[in-house]
C-alpha cells in the first residue's frame, strides 16, 4: 500500500504569492480611483460637456443659492440631508447637489463658503465629497 503525504510548504507558497498579487492589483485600482478627479474650470465643463460627461471632476469656487431639504426614507427611516446650491469659480457657475445621511454629519454649507467639490459631472455636479476652505 502506498502512503501519500501532503507537502504543506509547497501548497502555501502559491497561495501566499497569489494573495499578495491580488492585494497589489486591488491597491493599484484603489489608487487610480482616488486620483480620478481632476481640477477643472467650470467654463471648461460648460464648453465641452461631452468630454466630462459621467467623469469624476473637481471644481473650486464660492457657494450661492444654498437650499437644504430633509426627508426620511420610506423604507429605511433614515433622515437624508439634500443640499442644493450653485458654485461659481469666476469662469462660470454650476448647479450642485450633495446628498448624505444627516446622522453621518455631512459637511454643512452656506452661501459664501469657499469649497472644493468632487463629483460626477452630469450637466450638474453630483457630489462625492466636499471640502470647505
Amino acid at each position: 500500500m502506498r502512503s501519500y503525504t501532503h507537502n504543506t510548504q509547497r501548497s502555501i507558497k502559491p497561495t501566499a504569492t497569489r494573495s499578495v498579487g491580488l492585494m497589489m492589483i486591488a491597491l493599484s485600482l484603489l489608487a487610480s480611483i482616488a486620483w480620478a478627479a481632476e481640477p477643472v474650470k467650470i467654463s471648461s465643463l460648460q464648453t465641452y460637456p461631452e468630454a466630462y460627461k459621467m467623469k469624476v471632476v473637481q471644481v473650486e469656487g464660492t457657494v450661492s443659492g444654498y437650499q437644504m431639504d430633509h426627508f426620511i426614507g420610506h423604507n429605511t427611516k433614515l433622515e437624508k440631508c439634500i443640499q442644493n446650491f450653485l458654485v461659481d469659480d469666476g469662469t462660470g457657475t454650476i448647479q450642485v447637489s450633495y446628498a448624505a445621511l444627516c446622522q453621518m454629519r455631512p459637511v454643512m454649507l452656506r452661501d459664501g463658503d469657499e469649497v472644493t467639490i468632487e463629483g460626477h459631472y452630469l450637466g450638474t455636479l453630483d457630489v462625492r465629497s466636499v471640502r470647505k476652505h
